[in-house]
């Protein structure tokens, strides 16, 4: 129909008064639509959209899982068992191939003959000490990194708690601080200031066979094409470069006139002690997922972890059963069971949901109107994605009007 230049309150105020006879108005719940569609169209039905209501949950929950890690780390404890079974099956199932490949190994590479001069031994010696050097002084540096970030990030978090308790508001503290108003609103929610993992690694294909590998690599085997032979045989679908990355990395660590002697009581991988795996927790937004999708779109993996979840935390259990129970309403449409929803939410005390039906009680007759109602944003939303492609392809060329005219085009009729 037509594209505005903004998204103010005024210039939809201004569109609907000069297109006037507009009954229903599907909207977001965004404050600026609000205000915009009542002095605008002050007798049209307001609809608030049930799939934003639905992300709205979502990002409750999440802010709530956001300051609860012990909940995150125990959805991700599973995982990491099957991940340790697996590697241990695969080593046992070759156990007796690799022990007898791993003594030819031996008898061949002991032949070698040792840096035997005195000036190649104090090289070593020299080298070593100085890579341990380098080393300590990168971690130092980094360490000292990592501790002025927190350091930052607590005085924010000092600073936005401060001006909250004096009463300004979270529009006001954005102005001031010039952050973010979701961040803000984290900061508030949070008993402590909220710090994230780092350093976090998503898994890899050499997981499962990355005990082989250091033992091959232990015991001198620092050929990455051999290594990548025998992983084939044990079942590894990766490509030779993935070993050859890893085998690159960890010849910087080693000294550099370093001798590729093997170990004479080289034991075989099933028989070295299991290495513990720190648990890495979910992130939020993963874990939120299983609090609001239905039981039935859950793994059994997924339903074992939201049950860890529950488990770990009374207040997320709660969470988990007042958020099914809305989003249930929403896609029922069951608009009589909104206000006894909102009185349990009170009664439960948890902020984060506190604060959703707060915002749903300032917007309560669209939200009521989009359980009872067929209309949503569905078409809407769509238009919006073609708008951002178009913008995409136009990046560093465009202005408004020409914007527009693509946007409103229409093929010409033979």
């Amino acid at each position: 129909m037509d594209l505005l230049p903004d998204k103010s309150a005024e210039s939809f105020a201004k569109w609907l008064q000069e297109y006037p006879g507009v009954e229903i108005i599907s909207r977001d719940r965004g404050v600026e639509y609000i205000k915009g569609a009542t002095e605008g169209a002050p007798d049209a039905i307001q609809v608030a959209d049930r799939w934003h209501l639905l992300t709205n949950l979502r990002d409750a929950l999440k802010r709530l899982l956001e300051s609860n890690r012990a909940c995150l780390k125990a959805a991700a404890e599973k995982a990491v068992d099957e991940s340790h079974e697996y590697e241990q099956e695969q080593v046992s199932a070759t156990d007796t191939e690799s022990h007898q490949a791993l003594k030819k190994l031996e008898q061949k590479e002991s032949e070698k003959s040792f840096l035997s001069s005195t000036s190649a031994e104090k090289l070593v010696d020299k080298n070593t000490q100085k890579k341990q050097l380098e080393t300590t002084q990168e971690f130092t540096k980094a360490e000292q990194e990592k501790q002025a970030r927190h350091a930052r990030r607590q005085e924010r978090y000092e600073a936005v708690l401060q001006l909250h308790q004096q009463g300004v508001s979270i529009r006001g503290i954005a102005r001031r601080l010039k952050m973010s108003r979701v961040t803000i609103r984290k900061y508030i929610e949070a008993e402590t200031c909220p710090m994230y993992p780092e350093g976090v690694k998503r898994g890899s294909k050499l997981d499962p066979y990355m005990s082989y590998i250091q033992q091959r690599w232990e015991a001198g085997c620092h050929n990455a094409t051999q290594i990548w032979r025998e992983l084939r045989e044990l079942g590894f679908h990766g490509s030779r470069g993935l070993v050859a990355s890893w085998a690159a990395n960890e010849r910087t660590k080693l000294p550099l006139s370093f001798s590729t002697t093997p170990s004479s009581d080289c034991e075989s991988p099933s028989d070295k002690s299991a290495t513990n795996r720190e648990v890495v927790p979910w992130s939020p937004s993963r874990a939120s997922w299983l609090l609001v999708k239905q039981e039935g779109e859950l793994t059994d993996d997924d339903k074992e972890a939201l049950e860890r979840m529950k488990q770990a935390d009374e207040e997320v259990a709660e969470a988990y059963i007042l958020g099914q129970r809305f989003a249930g309403m929403v896609r029922e449409r069951q608009h009589e069971s909104l206000l006894p929803w909102l009185e349990d939410v009170a009664r439960s005390g948890i902020s984060v949901l506190t604060g959703f039906a707060n915002g749903i009680k300032q917007d309560l007759a669209a939200v009521t109107n989009a359980l009872s109602l067929p209309w949503s944003n569905g078409q809407t939303e769509g238009q919006v994605n073609r708008l951002k492609l178009i913008k995409r392809q136009m990046y560093g060329r465009a202005n408004f009007d020409l914007l527009r005219r693509r946007v409103l085009a229409r093929p010409q009729r033979c």
